[in-house]
């Protein structure tokens, strides 16, 4: 395997790897957990991964050009982002459990109902591209060398959460489909989401 291609498929693997930690993961279920079916499991995950590479190559692309990084300061405040959106997410999923509609009109367009797991995953991009395009630029020989390190790790991401949406999306909708054990697996993802969002941000304030 020649080095380029070796490079390219540890970009990937790399960029799938980063797709499960525990605050995307976390996040993409409160969204998963009300899917109606695993195919809408896994175009939840497909649209979280889409944004979250968008921002890893819209912000992350420039900074690896120019050579810099984001400030500590900026970066501190998006990772506080972070963790308040999973307290949120938690708390509008806990609100959710206690009832029984879909959290997402079934009528509503793909657009629409796509919106919610992509600006999940605009916001995880936005706080982890600064410190992987530093990575990038240190590592790479060249700056064509690392755009294309950085868009193969964001594909990656994607690749790693619709896989994680495979395997998981079909459990998940079946137990759904359970009157009793569908709101459990709501406040589940709920508390588990706020747990994760606090951990987050005391982590970040302390500088963990």
């Amino acid at each position: 395997m020649s080095p380029a291609l070796l490079s390219g498929v540890a970009g990937i693997v790399q960029g799938a790897r980063h797709a499960l930690e525990p605050d995307h993961i976390t996040a993409v279920a409160t969204v998963m957990v009300r899917a109606p079916s695993p195919g809408r499991g896994v175009f939840y995950a497909g649209c979280w991964g889409l944004g979250h590479a968008a921002m890893l190559v819209l912000v992350g692309g420039p900074l690896v050009v120019l050579g810099v990084e984001l400030p500590d300061r900026v970066t501190t405040v998006l990772e506080l982002l972070v963790g308040a959106m999973l307290v949120y997410l938690g708390l509008r999923t806990l609100r959710e459990s206690k009832h029984d509609h879909p959290a997402v009109d079934p009528k509503a367009s793909a657009l629409e109902r796509g919106k919610r797991p992509f600006a999940i995953g605009v916001m995880h991009g936005l706080a982890g591209s600064g410190a992987l395009a530093a990575l990038i630029a240190l590592a790479a020989p060249t700056v064509t060398a690392g755009l294309m390190s950085l868009a193969l790790y964001a594909a990656g991401t994607v690749l790693g959460m619709v896989a994680l949406a495979l395997l998981a999306g079909p459990v998940l909708a079946r137990a759904g489909k359970l009157p009793r054990l569908a709101p459990l697996l709501c406040r589940v993802a709920g508390v588990m989401s706020i747990v994760v969002g606090v951990v987050w941000a005391v982590r970040t304030l302390a500088g963990v």
